[in-house]
């Protein structure tokens, strides 16, 4: 018997099915998504199989951890060590307008499914840059409901400034590892998504985008906006996309050059105090409405 379950998120509306025995239980990723019906949703069907079905053409894509083919207009991806071929992958993901069947090598599995294997096989990258939007990393706050947005390198200190922000304006943190930037209405918006890295903050909220930070490590906190080539070099650092898709990076190139030209962009050398908060507070004022 197929049991199948609900989420939308960025705008995107997706079914999961697989047989009951198998399906997974809802964790602090997706648990926030879930929705009762959905009216046109991505379907994702999955399976267990005791091998994945072969490619009958070229590997278009080979990266570490999967290579994609391009079979009959369904795009194939094959996730694990594949590095030295298809052969060692566990998943096999075929992708073809809104169907999509997963194919999961049986020996690699004990049980029930995991969620982090559901959001492998899902493409969330390719479905939102299909949507007017695309995935961001940064740590995502809630400020007086807009959205304020940390980016910067690993390790340099998003969640700490979302943390202060937190500590001492009691902004409420939505992601700490990352959000959908979208067109809506022709208004631009960050969404909560169900990836958040090692972060324990993981919500369902989508609001108003009002700035995004590209923050450095310095002895003192200085801070000044960007423009032009410079605001949309550091927002780029930021995005997450398939590089070989041309039709995903058309329509990231377009929404980043649209942020850039509608969203403050801010770089923000800073401590790891309050200091810093007053700073970009301060260089806001007059920029949220």
């Amino acid at each position: 018997m197929m049991e199948k379950k609900n989420y939308c998120f960025a705008g995107i509306e997706i079914q999961i099915a697989m047989p009951a025995e198998i399906m997974y239980t809802d964790d602090r990723y997706l648990a926030p998504f879930r929705v009762d019906t959905v009216t046109d949703p991505h379907i994702f069907t999955f399976e267990f199989c005791d091998k994945l079905t072969a490619p009958v053409t070229e590997c278009v894509v080979a990266k570490p951890g999967f290579r994609v083919y391009s079979e009959n207009g369904a795009d194939i991806r094959y996730i694990g060590s594949v590095e030295q071929g298809w052969h060692n992958a566990y998943i096999r993901a075929s992708h073809k307008d809104k169907q999509h069947h997963i194919e999961l090598k049986k020996e690699q599995f004990s049980g029930r499914v995991g969620t982090h294997t559901v959001l492998s096989a899902i493409a969330a990258e390719h479905l939102i840059a299909q949507n007017n939007g695309l995935v961001f990393h940064c740590s995502y706050i809630n400020h007086n409901g807009k959205a304020i947005l940390f980016t910067a390198p690993s390790e340099t200190g998003k969640s700490t400034q979302a943390d202060l922000w937190n500590k001492h304006r009691s902004a409420e943190i939505i992601n700490g590892d990352r959000a959908a930037l979208l067109v809506k209405e022709g208004r631009l918006y960050a969404a909560g998504i169900p990836f958040a890295g090692s972060s324990t903050h993981c919500k369902n909220q989508t609001l108003p985008l009002a700035a995004i930070v590209y923050l450095r490590q310095a002895p003192v906190t200085t801070i000044h906006k960007l423009s032009g080539y410079q605001a949309f070099a550091r927002l780029w650092e930021g995005v997450s996309a398939n590089t070989w898709d041309k039709s995903d990076m058309e329509n990231i190139s377009t929404l980043v050059k649209q942020i850039v030209e509608n969203v403050p962009i801010f770089y923000m050398p800073c401590t790891p105090d309050e200091s810093a908060v007053s700073a970009l507070e301060k260089a806001l004022e007059g920029e949220i409405r």
